[in-house]
C-alpha cells in the first residue's frame, strides 16, 4: 500500500517528524516562517470575520482541514531547505484551490504591507516565488479538467 498516493498528510507528518528526530538529517524549525504561517492564519479568520458581518467558521467541522494541515508542514519543510517540497505545496493548492485563494490573499495583503513598510514587515524573495507558485496551481486546480498528480507531486 502506497501511504503518499492514498494519504498524504499522513505520510507528510511522518517524513516531517522524521527529520525533526533524524540525527542525519535535522530539521530545523524557522520560527519567521512559523510566525508567518500564523499571521497568514490570523489574516484570514480575521477577513472572514469581518467580511461576513461576524459569521465566522461554523463550528460543526474541524478547523483546520487535512489541505491546510498537509499544505502546512510542506511549506515549513521547503522554507527550511527541503527544496524537494516545493511540489507538495502546489499539489496541496492544486487539490483545495478554494482554500488556497484564501491564504494567496493573505499573501497578497502581505505583501503590500511589505512594500509600505518596508523596514517593519519582512518579505523575502522566496516568498514572492511561493506566492506565484500558489496562484498558479490554484488556477491549474480550479480547471475543469485538471489532474494535480499529473502535474504535480506529493
Amino acid at each position: 500500500m502506497d501511504i503518499a498516493g492514498e494519504a498524504p498528510m499522513i505520510a507528510t507528518a511522518m517524513e516531517f517528524m522524521a527529520r525533526a528526530s533524524s540525527t542525519s538529517e535535522v530539521l530545523t524549525l524557522n520560527l519567521t516562517n512559523l510566525l508567518i504561517l500564523l499571521v497568514l492564519k490570523a489574516l484570514i479568520f480575521g477577513f472572514g470575520l469581518f467580511s461576513v458581518g461576524g459569521a465566522g467558521r461554523s463550528l460543526d467541522g474541524p478547523s483546520v482541514s487535512q489541505s491546510e494541515l498537509t499544505g502546512g508542514m510542506c511549506f515549513l519543510m521547503y522554507t527550511s531547505g527541503d527544496e524537494a517540497k516545493f511540489d507538495c505545496m502546489q499539489r496541496t493548492v492544486c487539490e483545495d484551490p478554494y482554500l488556497a485563494s484564501d491564504y494567496l490573499t493573505a499573501a497578497k495583503m502581505w505583501y503590500k504591507m511589505h512594500n509600505m513598510l518596508k523596514s517593519i514587515v519582512p518579505f523575502s524573495e522566496k516568498y514572492s516565488k511561493i506566492m506565484y507558485a500558489v496562484q498558479e496551481a490554484s488556477e491549474f486546480g480550479k480547471q475543469a479538467d485538471a489532474v494535480c498528480a499529473n502535474k504535480y507531486s506529493w
